[in-house]
């Protein structure tokens, strides 16, 4: 008998004598690849992987690094490859993982090399997700790592994703389809035999035909369930589809035996029917999947490939939209999509977000606002100054986004250890069952072993959970609203404590100045134009909400030597003289100056000369969202007390005003220490470091770079009812999810007696195991339509 290699499975050639050390005995390898793949996983100190894999490594083949020094060109990077200062990010496709010891074994490889910053490996769709330092690593050499460990790693593209899911769901209705001819002519029959009324030769026959139409279904449309199972088997290691494959051949082949032997029971129908009915399931579990890819992909099928870049003599020529670089002006005609980020340059416009929003109403945009590509310009045509293209855009990063549904969550991770635990004690208890009906009561043991398999698969539990989350993740994201972290979808509905940041996520955002107050002393020094452009050549470098108000200004003076202090204010020179806008802390001022309650306060040269008043109305939707709430509403601001006050009195919530950031999550603290838990909701930018202090961070992202988002949710429009509807979804999905595991863990304590006990035939054992994995994975396919 032929020996297999340690690290591939694959025969070992009559010519090779290759071995690797593992645990100080010698173990035998196909080929000098396997033995290096081998040994770098043994030197790096990583050989718990050959311990907790699932399946044997294909065999990949060898490459150098100068292999990989393609995807080190600028050129080629552009197509994948995400800049965030000074990390790069990018998505990559790995070749022959399928399990989760091989993406602990390259998280583990990468997480070792100097200059990587993140990475995450989801085995179930096969892709990492990696951030890096350009100047400490390359690309190559991360490529390299990978296929060191034997990988194959490639750029990942939404594009090949969504043709591999169409290959797979064609491979699937292919065996379905086999399946259900095949089960229809094998009922036929059965219902024939079990009538009792047809005579010994036609019996006979009738068998004989079932058996034949049933091998297609045990060699082909069983193929995948019975390969897994062998896999899992080699490795030491059981799977669902290890009781499955036992149920599936014992029965086929004890139902041969009594056709050759004309005697006993035959249940081919039941072969047929069980797996016609588990593939079923599957194939509507990759339907669920196969429906979130399509809701990515389209994202970008829309996207143009063209844009008409402006000239220096004004006029227009075609490019491609990839190649696109901030700066440049492009035209975008009525009924068309833009092609890139970019700032609004005429004069105003109409546009449809409704992919990115999930909102169809067209939006008002005037000068100076932000378009997004992907946007479809409703009416006239406009020019646009680009900010970002390709891969930088928001729609990529959101296509892009990988909210790794498989991994973290409390429910799944429950699921797939009941599961790994309940095919161990499937397995046992079967034995058990043929050695008490064989051994001690002295009866055929067979037909309840195999009911026993049959009726408690395990794949209610682990199908049915990560469906689930994949379904309400695609609802969510067809609202534009995008889950980082799919613990948040599960625990939002938990939060004790929702906090909110006033400016720009209650607000409108449309900060107006409201009046100005000039120290009488100085009056005929400074006029209050004269200061209004000042403040607005400060603001002009600030990217706060406030810094809105001060855009209608014109000013002709530059500022320089700014220098800002977060949370309380900046400075800058104009025209020589030293400028400061800021709030009241930022100018040490006590609450009993007659202007401690405006939110801007104007020095020159330290001399304070203005107090600025400004108007910011509530969203139209908040007073609805706050009314709506499951859970206690909070204020953190570092408003004026004023300002806070009044919109928390239309709210009905408490508040705290004049905060610093650090403040801000000093509040946050302090809640979190009586047993609470807070979630919070901000811009996503200006509110990082509280948002990272809360258990729960939604970002309300206004157009901001989502590549810079951390929060655990993010809200792709200001539409703060989406808050609600968050809720909402959370509780449907938390109801499915104990739905579907009472049901699974229900059914199974239900029928394993019953089986054991020989009262439950294995046909009937069949139609039940069946329609429970149907009904789990049925039921959870409900979220899709939320």
């Amino acid at each position: 008998m032929k020996q297999s290699c340690f690290h591939c499975s694959e025969d070992i050639p009559n010519n090779v004598d290759l071995t690797v050390m593992v645990d100080e005995q010698p173990q035998p390898v196909c080929c000098y690849g396997c033995k290096a793949v081998a040994e770098t996983i043994l030197h790096g100190g990583m050989q718990q992987y050959y311990q907790f894999r699932d399946d044997r490594n294909p065999k990949i083949e060898q490459q150098d690094v100068t292999s990989y020094q393609v995807y080190d060109e600028i050129s080629i990077q552009n197509e994948f490859v995400i800049q965030d200062s000074e990390y790069l990010s990018a998505d990559l496709a790995i070749e022959g993982m399928h399990c989760a010891a091989c993406a602990w074994l390259i998280e583990t490889r990468l997480s070792n090399l100097e200059g990587i910053k993140q990475i995450k490996v989801n085995a179930s769709s096969q892709r990492a997700r990696i951030s890096w330092q350009a100047t400490a690593i390359k690309l190559s050499e991360i490529f390299f790592a990978i296929n060191q460990i034997g990988y194959s790693p490639y750029p990942f593209k939404l594009s090949e994703q969504e043709q591999r899911f169409k290959k797979v769901n064609s491979g699937f209705l292919k065996r379905v389809a086999v399946a259900g001819l095949f089960t229809m002519q094998t009922m036929m029959l059965a219902f024939a035999l079990y009538s009792g009324v047809i005579e010994i030769e036609y019996e006979r026959f009738f068998r004989w035909i079932s058996l034949l139409l049933t091998i297609p279904i045990v060699t082909y449309s069983a193929y995948p369930i019975m390969h897994s199972a062998i896999r899992a088997l080699l490795n030491k290691t059981v799977n669902m589809d290890v009781p499955v494959t036992l149920a599936i051949m014992g029965t086929f082949l004890a139902s041969t035996w009594a056709t050759v032997q004309e005697t006993g029971e035959v249940y081919f129908e039941s072969v047929s029917m069980f797996t016609l009915l588990l593939l079923l399931g599957r194939y509507l579990e990759h339907n669920v999947k196969s429906k979130a890819a399509t809701v990515t992909a389209n994202m970008l099928k829309l996207m143009p490939l063209a844009a008409e870049l402006k000239q220096q003599d004004g006029s227009f020529v075609e490019t491609s939209a990839r190649q696109l670089s901030a700066g440049q002006i492009i035209r975008v005609k009525e009924g068309l999509t833009v092609p890139a980020d970019g700032q609004l340059v005429s004069s105003q416009c109409h546009c449809d977000e409704s992919i990115l929003t999930g909102e169809s109403e067209p939006v008002a945009k005037k000068q100076g606002d932000l378009l997004l590509a992907g946007s479809i310009v409703t009416a006239q045509t406009i020019e646009i100054q680009v900010q970002a293209s390709g891969n930088a855009t928001t729609i990529a990063q959101m296509a892009n986004a990988d909210s790794e549904l498989s991994s973290g969550s409390s429910f799944v991770n429950m699921a797939d250890k009941l599961s790994r635990y309940f095919v161990s004690g499937v397995l046992i208890i079967s034995a058990a069952t043929f050695v008490v009906w064989h051994y001690v009561l002295g009866e055929n043991g067979f037909w309840p072993m195999i009911a026993v398999l049959v009726a408690t698969c395990p794949c209610a539990l682990s199908l049915a959970m990560p469906t689930a989350m994949t379904a309400a993740a695609t609802a969510l994201k067809r609202k534009g609203v995008l889950i980082n972290r799919t613990e948040a979808l599960e625990a939002i509905k938990k939060l004790d404590v929702l906090a909110f940041d006033k400016t720009g996520t209650l607000t409108q955002g449309k900060l107006s100045i409201e009046k100005v107050i000039t120290n009488t002393q100085l009056a005929e020094q400074f006029s209050e134009q004269q200061i209004l452009q000042w403040v607005a050549a400060i603001e002009s470098h600030s990217s706060h909400p406030i810094a809105s108000a001060f855009k209608h200004i014109e000013f002709q003076q530059i500022a320089t030597e700014i220098n800002v202090d977060n949370g309380l204010g900046l400075s800058g020179i104009v025209s020589g003289n030293l400028i400061k806008v800021g709030s009241k802390d930022y100018f040490s001022l006590d609450n009993n100056h007659p202007w401690c309650d405006a939110r801007l306060l104007v020095s020159v040269n330290e001399q304070l000369i203005a107090a600025i008043y400004l108007a910011d109305p509530l969203r139209e939707d908040a007073l609805s969202m706050a009314k709506d709430l499951p859970c206690q509403k909070l204020i953190l601001s570092g408003d004026t007390k004023t300002s806070v006050a009044s919109a928390a009195n239309h709210l009905q919530c408490d508040y705290f005003a004049e905060l610093k950031p650090i403040d801000k999550v000093s509040q946050l603290h302090q809640i979190q220490q009586q047993n609470k838990l807070v979630g919070m909701v901000g811009d996503g930018i200006n509110d990082a470091l509280v948002l990272s202090a809360a258990d729960i961070s939604i970002a309300v992202a206004n157009a901001t770079d989502l590549s810079k988002q951390k929060s655990d949710i993010i809200l792709m429009s200001h539409q703060l009812n989406k808050i609600n509807w968050i809720f909402t979804v959370s509780n449907k999905l938390n109801t499915i999810i104990k739905q579907n595991l009472c049901w699974a863990l229900g059914y199974n304590s239900l029928v394993l007696p019953l089986a054991c006990m020989n009262i439950l035939s294995p046909y009937v054992a069949v139609f039940g195991m069946s329609l429970s994995s149907l009904l789990v994975v049925i039921n959870s396919t409900r979220l899709l339509k939320l």
